[in-house]
């Protein structure tokens, strides 16, 4: 009998590894008209760390939840999949079985570093009671949510940036914890030994940003001017300029370029088909065009879906939209954002579009 017992549990050990890799789920990337990104993240804006074509079979470990993504393939959603290295693929473009993968035991925070991260990094414990703390796109609470961290959840901290001002349950600080997966959350509830490192300032460039040779560019709305506004004291994540404009007025492709996403950025429970207003978060209706040389522009709140589709080729002042007041809008106008060394799109790489198009001959203010 004791020979039976033990010879049992041989063969139940030898069937764990088995059993466990059972638990990843098989799948393919489905995206016929371009290369999938694999990213550090569940957000676009986290650093992308290569891409699978259309029919790459896959290896899901795991979900999270991240950035909606409302133009995949295979569904509208904002769960990401965990791969077997640790990186992440929108589920948007992913076919697998119906049954969805399990969720992942830790927050997108175990995902690889960020581009730009320090070496060193510290660990932390979410401290924030009953309620879950925050994981945003950026030091303040006006930074778009992206996922929500129970009490007692691990944490690495890759480094530190000074942002909006937070009385806590740890400290009151106006310091924000970067996570690995390029997120931030607020230092007042987080408890840590060590302080993180300060994370590396974006560096300036060192000569005016120039386009690649022979691009022509226009404004993306003639006729009307944008009022100052790139990273404001008042509002230091306002990453573009506003241009205000009548609704319906056709908004242009500031260059020529390629249609990269047309998206309904926008919180849950509202409509980009609707006018925002000032307590609505997201950007409603927006075209992002790639264009020569890294640079990107982005054209938010329009009133509809734009008249442009991805992948599509637009010339210099081709009407790609119309201007409106979807998402976190209180008036019809355009919020315009130039972005360089793209992609990805985000703070760290957005730069003052006035003296930029200034600079190539379409002023807009």
């Amino acid at each position: 009998m004791r020979k039976i017992v033990l010879l049992a549990a041989v063969l139940v050990g030898a069937l764990l590894p088995a059993v466990e890799a059972q638990a990843a789920q098989a799948a393919t990337v489905v995206s016929p008209k371009r290369p999938l990104n694999v990213r550090a993240g569940a957000a676009v804006w986290t650093a992308p760390l290569r891409t699978l074509p259309h029919g790459s079979p896959v290896t899901i470990v795991c979900q999270v939840r991240g950035q909606l993504i409302n133009q995949g393939s295979v569904r509208v959603t904002d769960r990401w999949d965990r791969l077997s290295d640790g990186s992440y693929v929108s589920d948007a473009w992913i076919g697998r079985p119906q049954q969805a993968p399990p969720p992942c035991d830790t927050a997108p925070a175990a995902a690889a570093p960020a581009a730009g991260a320090a070496a060193g990094t510290t660990t932390g414990t979410v401290a924030s009671g009953s309620i879950p703390l925050k994981a945003r796109t950026g030091p303040a609470h006006g930074a778009r949510l992206i996922s929500a961290l129970p009490d007692g959840t691990p944490l690495t901290l890759v480094c530190q940036v000074r942002g909006e001002n937070i009385a806590g349950l740890v400290r009151t600080t106006p310091m924000w914890n970067r996570l690995p997966s390029g997120t931030y959350v607020s230092d007042a509830y987080v408890r840590r030994g060590a302080t993180p490192p300060a994370c590396p300032a974006a560096a300036p460039p060192a000569a005016p940003v120039t386009a690649a040779p022979g691009e022509q560019w226009v404004s993306p709305l003639p006729g009307f001017s944008a009022r100052p506004g790139f990273r404001t004291a008042r509002n230091p994540n306002h990453i573009g300029v506003d241009i205000m404009a009548f609704t319906g007025t056709p908004i242009r492709a500031a260059s020529a370029g390629t249609v990269v996403e047309v998206v309904c950025n926008i919180e849950a429970g509202q409509s980009c088909d609707r006018p925002g207003s000032a307590s609505v978060r997201g950007c409603g209706w927006y075209v992002k065009l790639q264009h020569p040389g890294g640079m990107s522009t982005l054209y938010c709140h329009m009133v509809r879906r734009a008249v442009v589709e991805p992948g599509q080729k637009v010339a210099a002042g081709q009407i790609i939209g119309y201007v409106g007041s979807s998402g976190n809008s209180s008036a019809p106008h355009l919020h315009y954002e130039v972005h360089v060394n793209a992609p990805p799109t985000g703070p760290h790489n957005a730069i003052d579009p006035l003296p930029f198009m200034r600079t190539h001959g379409a002023p807009i203010g």
